[in-house]
């Protein structure tokens, strides 16, 4: 049997499983789990940090969020870094802080 997370009233619930329930503030009856509420928090965290990243791209492109996934499309997108993009790590070839003088062999 299916349990519903949230529910108005025992009613609905088998008598052997009312005991799994809690009173709520906002529905009635809520089950009791033991990671709900860090579940919530990650969703609204997660929720949270996606809106200020959709506020940042549309106050740096000066476009709406299907625009720049319209122009995506085709190869057009926006420059929204404000940072340096990170160096090529390839086969050890960082950028030298300072040039080393030649010590080679004449």
């Amino acid at each position: 049997m299916a349990l519903r997370l949230f529910e108005p009233n025992l009613a609905n619930v088998r008598a052997d499983f009312r005991s799994l329930y809690v009173a709520d503030v906002d529905h009635g009856y809520r089950l009791d789990l033991i990671d709900l509420d860090e579940f919530v928090g990650g969703l609204k965290r997660a929720l949270a940090a996606e809106r200020e990243l959709n506020k940042e791209i549309k106050a740096n492109s000066d476009g709406t969020l299907d625009g720049l996934a319209a122009m995506s499309v085709f190869g057009v997108t926006p420059n929204l870094a404000k940072t340096k993009p990170a160096p090529n790590v390839r086969a050890g070839l960082l950028p030298r802080k300072t040039p080393r003088p030649c010590t080679g062999a004449a």
